[in-house]
């Protein structure tokens, strides 16, 4: 969700479109001027639907199409987000760092998040006799086994002070 509502952004554009003034129009609705810019050149370009967030992912191409104009017409990235329909021109200059790192390879999705766990079946290995293991199983196996005697350490270790602090008097207060 974003900071602002839909309903908030009009308000603050249309008041800029009557009585015009970024840093004024910012100061009367405690916003920063940028903010005011970023909404007026969204409205202007779409409309009022250019004012709600737009959580979408790009494909490469409309990554490089996107730096592709900007290259050929000579704008900066706030200009070429509201040209098309990109929420927030820091979007547009991550797209440009990339690119100007890596080229078009580096526009590619990347995955987010946490990368699942792989599904290994410890079990089966476990069963499976020393002689057969490829030294990655190998490997596997080992790390297994400290995790394990770590953790069957850990528990004696939290039993044992569990016990001492049964065993411990009680002071009693006077």
């Amino acid at each position: 969700m974003s900071k602002y509502s839909k309903q908030f952004k009009l308000k603050v554009v249309k008041e800029f479109l009557k009585s015009g003034g970024q840093r004024r129009v910012a100061h009367l609705f405690a916003v920063n001027h940028s903010q005011v810019r970023d909404w007026f050149l969204a409205y202007q370009a779409h409309g009022p639907g250019g004012l709600t967030p737009d959580h979408q992912r790009h494909p490469p191409q409309f990554k490089l199409e996107v730096l592709q104009y900007m290259t050929k017409h000579q704008v900066s990235a706030r200009p070429a987000a509201a040209h098309f329909g990109i929420r927030s021109m820091s979007t547009v200059l991550r797209w440009q760092k990339l690119y100007n790192e890596g080229g078009i390879t580096a526009l590619a999705n990347r995955q987010r998040g946490q990368q699942p766990m792989s599904q290994f079946n410890i079990k089966a290995l476990l069963k499976k006799p020393v002689s057969e293991l490829t030294p990655a199983e190998m490997r596997r196996r080992l790390e297994y086994a400290e995790a394990e005697a770590a953790y069957l350490k850990k528990l004696e270790a939290l039993a044992q002070s569990k016990a001492a602090k049964e065993n411990k008097p009680k002071k009693l207060l006077s």
